[in-house]
């Protein structure tokens, strides 16, 4: 899992569903699982720059840097397959619930659902207090529309 892109942000299990007050529901648990990455995710870029930054300086002869530099270099490789591991299941746990996570750094979480007569995503962002926003499944995020008032009972 190089970078935050190699993530599965997308589940392929079958696609349920929402009302806006089911979307809703999840607004809390969402919230949490996010304050839960926020911590996990800044740690893999520092990881990520640590590891670049010997392989940058020894190159291929990080085998024959210092032993404290190898360790050091172990340790944090280690350490960045833990976190990304971690950070999966939370992707997971996500997925679990039967929404899509667009985006993890932005919080991005589109619930499917029917908007009218369509097929579209209800569409949260973190900090949101709830669901007030939709957009088709061809448009994304640049393409959300403000829920209608009685769409969202």
């Amino acid at each position: 899992m190089g970078s935050p892109t190699d993530l599965r942000l997308h589940s392929d299990a079958l696609l349920r569903m929402f009302t806006v007050a089911e979307a809703n529901a999840l607004v809390p648990r969402l919230e949490d699982t996010f304050l839960r990455l926020d911590p996990k995710l800044a740690r893999l870029r520092e990881l990520r720059e640590l590891i670049e930054d010997a392989e940058s300086y020894y190159g291929e002869g990080l085998a024959d840097a210092p032993s404290k530099d190898r360790e050091a270099y172990a340790e944090s490789l280690q350490e960045q397959a833990d976190l990304e591991r971690s950070v999966q299941a939370d992707v997971d746990d996500v997925h679990g619930l039967g929404c899509e996570l667009k985006d993890i750094h932005r919080g991005l979480v589109d619930f499917p659902a029917r908007v009218g007569n369509e097929v579209a995503y209800l569409c949260w962002q973190r900090g949101e207090r709830a669901i007030g926003w939709w957009h088709t499944l061809d448009t994304g995020f640049a393409g959300r529309k403000a829920l209608a008032p009685e769409a969202e009972r």
